[in-house]
């Protein structure tokens, strides 16, 4: 009986190391950003592209790396105002709607939230040959 005390002890006490290895493990699988508690992901935007055109009435802006953004209903008119050559800038929005991630803004006004359609063309390569 004594042998079976320090055994039990030992079961107990390797049982709690392990789970708390997992819990561990678990948390360094998956890291958060600070203070971020749900739907938490980091996409580095650039800061900006020009946009190359604007069709549908602006439902769809394509700009210079060939990408093709949806705007979303309401702010397809302020789109359909943009121009090819006209430069906006790429945020992402804190709380989207239906899926619209993006903000699309030109100037200190026109603002118009997209989602990723798809690309237009593979972007030329930059580097020398």
């Amino acid at each position: 009986m004594k042998l079976l005390r320090p055994i039990s002890a030992l079961i107990t006490v390797l049982l709690l190391f392990s789970f708390n290895r997992a819990a561990a493990q678990a948390e360094a699988a998956a890291p958060q950003l600070p203070g971020c508690a749900w739907n938490c992901y980091s996409v580095v935007l650039p800061y900006g592209l020009y946009v190359r055109e604007v069709n549908d009435g602006g439902s769809f802006v394509t700009l210079e790396d060939g990408s093709v953004w949806e705007i979303r209903g309401p702010q397809r008119p302020v789109a359909s105002s943009w121009q090819a050559g006209d430069f906006v800038q790429l945020r992402t929005i804190a709380s989207p709607v239906q899926n619209y991630d993006i903000l699309l803004s030109h100037g200190d006004s026109d603002r118009a939230e997209a989602r990723l359609a798809g690309r237009d063309r593979v972007p030329a390569s930059r580097l020398p040959d």
